[in-house]
């Protein structure tokens, strides 16, 4: 009789979830970019992975592990050998809870003119 030998590679195919949480997670994307084409590209990735645009540069949503890489890979697809600079940082949902979010970036209210008055030959 032979005896069956446990295959000791089993658990590196089969993911393991580690800790807790969800798998999908809050992401801030930040770049750095001189080329306005390349940056303009890249912006439109973040954007098409459904991140919300939160200043000019930096681009923060919720996307799970493996569509936090597929957009790695697509930025680094993007920059080619431009020069860059990109952080594609996660981020956990206490810290999302914990920001302290200062919109100040209003438009400018209309100019108010002083209202005329025409006064007639009857006033």
């Amino acid at each position: 009789m032979v005896k069956k030998r446990a295959n000791k590679y089993a658990s590196v195919l089969r993911p393991l979830q580690v800790g807790a949480g969800s798998p999908t997670v809050s992401v801030l994307v930040m770049y750095d970019i001189e080329n306005d084409r390349v940056r303009t590209r890249l912006a439109n990735a973040c954007l098409d992975y459904g991140l919300d645009r939160v200043q000019f540069s930096a681009f923060l949503g919720k996307i799970n592990r493996n569509r936090r890489q597929e957009l790695t890979l697509r930025i680094q697809a993007e920059i080619g050998d431009e020069r860059a600079r990109v952080r594609v940082i996660p981020i956990t949902e206490d810290a999302i809870r914990e920001m302290w979010t200062l919109d100040q970036y209003r438009p400018k209210p209309e100019p108010s003119f002083p209202m005329i008055r025409v006064i007639g030959p009857e006033d």
